[in-house]
């Protein structure tokens, strides 16, 4: 077979020119600590990590609205304390009324009992950054409002907001609602928090108000045999809701410490398919240069001709 001799420079050039190349690669490989920059440099790394990338997102944000309904839920906790507080001492209120009482007794707690339903109002209208807090899918809307006679007491209260509550993934195919709407009085769905199929805590705070301002005998039998017990019913709502809290807590502590452990092992899987490992490129480095300045020294050799080599 006859060899040309330019054949030998084409050869030379090619490999000088992929020896060269490689160089380059792994010098940026130890420079950056990345083993590709492209997808097109290793297609199957760069597909894994894509999904690996796209699962750490979602990952992030099942954890951004655990944050988001973790902030929420301090906030019905904080409320839900109060109205406890309220119910609390209407119970009190309730229970020392009795035929001893003077009038002046009874106009004091009647005083006091209409400060805590107007207490209650301003409770169950709560609001926080998202909206309203017990108005279920109506959070744009106060959840109640009011209506007043002409010495300005609260006569009625009505319920403006939805009695479903919204929900979002807190991992993948779970959802959790932590919203109470203050109205459901169907049994079916989350219990309301101000009313419940049981009644209503603004209805009795207004019973006990307007029986408290009769001050006969009939209005304190009523309150005593009727009022009481009915204010016990509101007080154990507001147990169960505080209760749910307790749980629902937990339930997203949970599902926060299993995301990010979820989202650590991504990052340390995503790290493996990236990161160059530095000892072994260095190795492959000294490997290429050698070869390198070999070929040109062989090269150089091989091709040290001039015109008396064909005299």
């Amino acid at each position: 077979m006859r060899v040309t001799s330019s054949s030998f420079p084409t050869t030379l050039k090619f490999q000088l020119d992929t020896l060269a190349t490689k160089q380059a690669r792994l010098q940026t490989q130890a420079a950056t600590g990345q083993r590709f920059r492209t997808p097109s440099e290793d297609p199957r790394a760069a597909r894994k990590v894509i999904e690996l990338q796209q699962e750490a997102k979602r990952l992030s944000q099942y954890n951004e609205n655990i944050d988001t309904f973790s902030e929420t839920l301090n906030s019905i906790y904080s409320a839900i304390q109060s109205l406890k507080k309220v119910s609390d001492r209407a119970g009190e209120i309730a229970a020392m009324v009795d035929d001893m009482k003077s009038k002046d007794q009874l106009a004091a707690y009647r005083q006091e009992i209409n400060q805590l339903l107007e207490q209650s109002v301003q409770i169950a209208n709560t609001k926080n950054q998202y909206g309203y807090l017990f108005s279920g899918t109506k959070s744009d809307t106060a959840s109640y409002g009011v209506i007043r006679n002409e010495s300005g007491d609260i006569t009625s209260v009505g319920y403006n907001g939805s009695t479903t509550t919204a929900a979002v993934e807190i991992a993948p195919v779970t959802t959790i609602s932590v919203h109470i709407p203050g109205s459901n009085k169907a049994g079916s769905g989350t219990a309301g928090l101000f009313e419940t199929v049981n009644g209503s805590i603004f209805e009795d705070l207004i019973a006990l108000r307007d029986g408290l301002a009769g001050g006969t005998r009939e209005d304190v039998k009523n309150i005593r045999e009727n009022i009481v017990s009915n204010l016990m019913l509101d007080e154990s709502a507001i147990i169960h809701h505080i209760s749910r809290i307790g749980s629902l807590e937990a339930r997203l502590e949970t599902a926060k410490a299993m995301g990010t452990r979820r989202i650590d092992a991504t990052q340390e899987f995503i790290s493996r398919e990236v990161d160059a490992d530095l000892a072994q490129t260095l190795v492959k480095l000294n490997e290429v240069q050698a070869a390198y300045l070999a070929a040109l020294k062989s090269g150089a050799t091989i091709m040290n001709q001039s015109l008396l080599d064909y005299v």
